[in-house]
C-alpha cells in the first residue's frame, strides 16, 4: 500500500538490486505457500458449486478462473511485497541522501499512469519503473546501460530523485 503510494505522489522506490539478489530466495519461499494456499481455497470453492444443484455457467467459469489466475497473481503480489517492505520502510525513517546503480532493461514511452517511463532490470513487479524521465535524456539510454539514481534512502533501496548515466 505504501508503495502505490509513494509511487502515486511522485516518489518511484526502487530497492537496490543487491538487496532483491539477497533475499529473493526468502520471498519465494513465502510466496509459493501463499499461493498454495489460495489455489487451496479457489479449489475448494469450485468443489461446492460444482455440488451446488443451482449454480449458473458464470458461477462455474468465475471459480475455475479462479483456480487458474488467483494464486498466481497473489504469489507475485506477496514476493513484492516481501521485496519491498523492509528497504522501503528503512529509506523513509532513516534514510540518507544515497546513490545506487542499476542496468536499464528497457525505455518506454508514455502510458496511463506513467509519463516517459525507464524500466530498471532485475527489479520485482510493481518497482524497477521510474516515471516522469525527461524525452532528451531517455534518448540516451537503451538495454544495458548503467544508470545512477540519487535520492533518499539507504544501501537497500532509494526514493529517486535524478538519474544520471554511469561514468
Amino acid at each position: 500500500m505504501i508503495l502505490l503510494e509513494a509511487t502515486t505522489f511522485g516518489y518511484s522506490f526502487v530497492p537496490s538490486q543487491a538487496y532483491v539478489s539477497s533475499h529473493d530466495m526468502i520471498a519465494k519461499s513465502v510466496a509459493i505457500p501463499v499461493g498454495c494456499l489460495i489455489l487451496a481455497l479457489c479449489c475448494r470453492k469450485f468443489a461446492k458449486d460444482l455440488q451446488s444443484p443451482n449454480v449458473s455457467g458464470k458461477t462455474l467459469f468465475l471459480s475455475g478462473f479462479g483456480i487458474l489466475v488467483l494464486p498466481l497473481i497473489s504469489g507475485v503480489i506477496v514476493r513484492a511485497t516481501i521485496l519491498t517492505v523492509c528497504p522501503l520502510w528503512s529509506a523513509a525513517l532513516i534514510g540518507q541522501n544515497t546513490q545506487l546503480e542499476f542496468s536499464v532493461d528497457y525505455v518506454e514511452g508514455p502510458s496511463f499512469r506513467c509519463p516517459d517511463r525507464v524500466n530498471l532490470a532485475g527489479m520485482p513487479t510493481m518497482t524497477g519503473t521510474l516515471c516522469g524521465v525527461a524525452d532528451d535524456f531517455r534518448k540516451k539510454l537503451y538495454h544495458g546501460v548503467r544508470v545512477v539514481l540519487t535520492g533518499r534512502g539507504t544501501a537497500d533501496g532509494l526514493f529517486v530523485a535524478g538519474i544520471d548515466v554511469a561514468h
